[in-house]
């Protein structure tokens, strides 16, 4: 997993980063993460709160389907290896939300950016408008995301992809940047097991990932609402989730995911 010290998300001019001190709650030893109590505490934790930026947040997620595309900076050769895994994961993504994910070149609002890490600073000057300090020598892989009274619509990652598979930091790369700018912005250290979790070795989506994922893009929530607002449907939605066994199976589910059959 990538160590909460290096990794950092960046908004370009309306910004995906959030943070709302009133959602965090103790929730004690011993309580299952399957259990209702601990999923929609994850979820708040997760969707509402940013560790880069105070202040309160609504909910935020795509509504028009994503079109990616990924580039190359100052790095000529295809890095098949890297687009499989995007690929793979990105079809996951679309599977989970039911939300339109495609591969284009025309027009795309959500752009992967493979480069080396020689290039990275020049990469995070050309791709972003961060102000941030020693950016390149202090993360290990970014994402910059922008929204427009709560959509979103425009995301960029940045991963030099020598460094990452140096350190054996590309698949944490791929899937947590990408299920991030899904509209999951926050890590934590207590919401586990999770990608958002800076302080596990977890590379791959895992079951509270597919039940977060699940409960954002659920129809029964809406754009912009307030955690007050969503609250009640958040429950709801997962007691319905229970009732579907989909929190019994998410174990089962999230192992069936391709980036977990591809790296097996």
């Amino acid at each position: 997993m990538i160590a909460k010290s290096n990794l950092f998300k960046f908004g370009l001019s309306v910004l995906l980063i959030i943070f709302l001190p009133t959602i965090h709650a103790d929730l004690g030893q011993g309580i299952s993460w399957q259990s209702k109590e601990y999923i929609k505490k994850a979820f708040f934790e997760i969707a509402y709160k940013n560790e880069y930026r105070q202040g309160s947040s609504n909910l935020k997620r795509w509504n028009k389907r994503i079109q990616y595309k990924v580039d190359y900076f100052e790095f000529l050769s295809p890095f098949e290896v890297a687009e499989n895994m995007i690929d793979d994961h990105f079809k996951d993504l679309s599977d989970i939300t039911a939300l339109p994910i495609v591969k284009s070149d025309k027009n795309p609002n959500f752009r992967i950016i493979l480069t080396k890490r020689a290039h990275y600073k020049k990469a995070i000057e050309e791709y972003t408008k961060t102000k941030i300090k020693n950016i390149d020598t202090e993360s290990n892989c970014l994402l910059s995301v922008r929204h427009r009274r709560y959509e979103l619509v425009k995301a960029t990652v940045i991963i030099p992809v020598d460094h990452a598979m140096r350190y054996g930091l590309l698949p944490a790369c791929i899937v947590e940047e990408l299920t991030q700018a899904m509209g999951l912005p926050n890590d934590s250290d207590w919401v586990n097991p999770s990608v958002a979790n800076d302080k596990s070795v977890l590379d791959l989506l895992t079951g509270l990932d597919y039940l977060m994922l699940k409960v954002l893009y659920d129809k029964r929530l809406a754009i912009g609402m307030s955690v007050e607002q969503s609250s009640p449907i958040v429950d709801k939605i997962l007691l319905d989730f229970e009732q579907q066994n989909l929190i019994k199976n998410s174990i089962l589910t999230a192992e069936k995911l391709r980036l977990a059959k591809q790296l097996e």
